[in-house]
């Protein structure tokens, strides 16, 4: 089967709406399991906000947040019901009952859909016989408001973008919603990324006490991310929250750099105006001590919170730059990237400085590869009939290195 028609075949089943799916002649069962977010006290909007192992109130500088007018953007993060009650899905085969492995597996920045998703995650569950977690990334997928994909209300928000920032480029209505929100408070990568990564210990508990029928409590654990996904999984291992990752390998597919060596500037991820605003925001924290938010001050000082601090430390590549390649040198042997010469939003030389660090002396396998037809970082395997054959060798190419990988 083509890669396309395996996209088609997995896309047409995947939107059945129903818990359970089981495709026998591609040997597989897809799993959507509804979950409730325990944190989303932590978000702007939430009344109750505090540091739980500190029994400590920690206010939100609501001026901090810039307002555009726009209901839809304006949105305030604790009062969007979606990104606290949602789905998350399993995939694995069809002829494993319960598996003894699992690879919690995260999607780029500004995903609305598993679609283009669903094929790595079917190889991968072949190749490994581990159940793989479509997770989402909060106010991503179905985390995220439906009004944020909507063209005509969308629109709108461009053309007020368009009238406010003259020079703004790449800006579109797939943009503009993610545009908005982390141009008004580009501290909600962070905030997200908390909830997210939050949820995740969430999930581990409910494998480990044994609430996930298709997983074993004993499973092994391992992580897959792709592009902003690759951040999250790095910042997950390096943290390695109650030691649930402490033997977890970490696949980087179009990712492994620090947020600053990423270029997200792009009609289907982030506008200009947006991706600057995020940049300099950033470098002024972390050169300041994070002196004009006390909040994520709270978060990021290492003596109170040492697990959470870990996303400063990946924030710009000069900084922390001693600690975060000491890190990454203690677990080198459990991290590979994969990355794509002709990407020009996580380009691979990034992914080398980071990962194998300034010296070249941390010995983690990066492979860089160049297929030999027109791809970009956000859609490596193109759908299109015209170099299909091309299109589904560079696939099992890729996911023959992630699964050789993970098997090893």
């Amino acid at each position: 089967m083509e890669y396309y028609e395996l996209y088609e075949v997995l896309k047409s089943h995947f939107d059945s709406g129903k818990d359970m799916i089981e495709l026998k002649e591609l040997n597989v069962t897809m799993e959507s399991i509804h979950f409730e977010s325990k944190v989303s006290d932590l978000l702007y909007g939430s009344e109750n906000q505090h540091c739980s192992k500190h029994q400590q109130k920690l206010s939100i500088n609501e001026k901090n947040y810039l307002l555009y007018g726009h209901p839809a953007v304006d949105i305030k993060d604790f009062e969007i019901e979606c990104n606290k009650k949602f789905e998350y899905h399993i995939l694995k085969r069809a002829d494993i009952e319960i598996t003894a492995g699992c690879i919690f597996f995260f999607h780029g920045l500004n995903e609305k859909k598993w679609d283009k998703y669903l094929p790595w995650a079917y190889e991968l569950a072949q190749r490994t016989q581990k159940a793989i977690i479509l997770f989402p990334i909060a106010f991503h997928m179905d985390r995220a408001e439906a009004i944020w994909s909507e063209r005509h209300h969308m629109m709108e928000v461009v053309n007020f973008r368009k009238k406010k920032y003259p020079e703004n480029m790449n800006y579109s209505y797939v943009n503009a919603a993610i545009s908005s929100r982390l141009e008004a408070h580009p501290q909600r990568i962070f905030w997200s990324g908390l909830q997210t990564y939050s949820d995740i210990t969430e999930v581990v508990k409910d494998i480990k006490s044994g609430k996930i029928n298709s997983i074993s409590r004993e499973a092994d654990l391992d992580l897959f991310g792709y592009s902003i996904g690759s951040f999250l999984s790095m910042i997950i291992k390096m943290a390695d929250p109650h030691r649930y990752f402490t033997q977890s390998k970490v696949f980087c597919f179009c990712g492994g750099m620090t947020i600053d060596r990423m270029f997200p500037i792009s009609k289907y991820i982030m506008d200009t105006q947006a991706t600057v605003k995020m940049q300099s925001v950033f470098t002024e924290l972390l050169s300041s001590d994070f002196k004009s938010d006390s909040r994520l001050k709270h978060y990021q000082t290492e003596a109170l919170h040492p697990q959470e601090s870990w996303f400063k430390k990946m924030l710009r590549y000069n900084y922390f730059q001693k600690e975060r390649e000491e890190r990454i040198q203690e677990i080198q042997s459990q991290i590979k990237a994969y990355v794509l010469e002709k990407d020009s939003v996580a380009p691979p030389i990034e992914a080398l400085n980071t990962l194998q660090g300034g010296y070249r002396n941390i010995n983690v396998d990066i492979e860089i590869q160049d297929f030999p037809f027109e791809y970009s970082h956000m859609v490596p395997f193109p759908l299109a009939h015209k170099h299909k054959k091309e299109v589904t060798e560079a696939f099992h190419q890729f996911v023959k290195s992630a699964s050789d990988f993970y098997n090893n």
